[in-house]
């Protein structure tokens, strides 16, 4: 049955709290799909012949997926804010890893770094010399166990994305549709 122009109108209005919702939602939705992104570059990642630009790489990657992913549990202004309950019991401790990766590295400045700087001094031949030392402490690719974690969270999104679809659909009486189509190629 079709609606007037009115009629939509009111819908929207009247529904604009569950719309908001779907909105902020769907932020979360893009920021999981751009951890999975990052973490299927850190799982495919192949070194090269410069050492340093490979651990800056892994670290940009790493970097991405921590603070992205402390942001769908911490809260922005305009997403909602996952809770830790709805996860299943056997992904907490991974998910804990990465919530106090996300605090000790880079909410609370760099209390844990991956990469630590320092210099060396020494004095020969009358002078001193300065040497940059650097020390790594990460794993190289991908941390195997966090990928149940990320499939899981991708599946509770959706299903709760379709939940509020078909809601929308039962009390306005009118078909709430989202389009999708297949995963990306990089989600394995």
């Amino acid at each position: 049955m079709k609606k007037s122009e009115k009629e939509i109108e009111e819908i929207l209005h009247k529904y604009k709290k569950q719309i908001e919702q779907m909105y902020k939602m769907l932020l979360n939705v893009n920021s999981l799909a751009n951890i999975r992104f990052w973490y299927s570059c850190l799982l495919n990642f192949r070194k090269s012949e410069d050492i340093y630009q490979d651990i800056l790489q892994m670290e940009a990657y790493t970097t991405s997926i921590i603070v992205s992913y402390g942001r769908i549990f911490s809260g922005g202004t305009r997403s909602t804010v996952l809770k830790e309950k709805i996860l299943p019991v056997e992904l907490l401790e991974v998910h804990k890893e990465i919530i106090d990766l996300r605090h000790a590295k880079y909410a609370h400045h760099g209390e844990l770094s991956t990469l630590e700087m320092d210099i060396e001094v020494s004095y020969i031949d009358s002078a001193f010399i300065i040497t940059p030392k650097l020390e790594l402490g990460f794993w190289l690719g991908a941390p195997k166990k966090w990928a149940p974690l990320f499939e899981w969270l991708d599946g509770f999104m959706y299903d709760t994305f379709q939940n509020a679809l078909t809601s929308l659909t039962k009390e306005t009486g009118i078909e709430w549709k989202f389009p999708h189509g297949p995963a990306p190629t990089w989600i394995e």
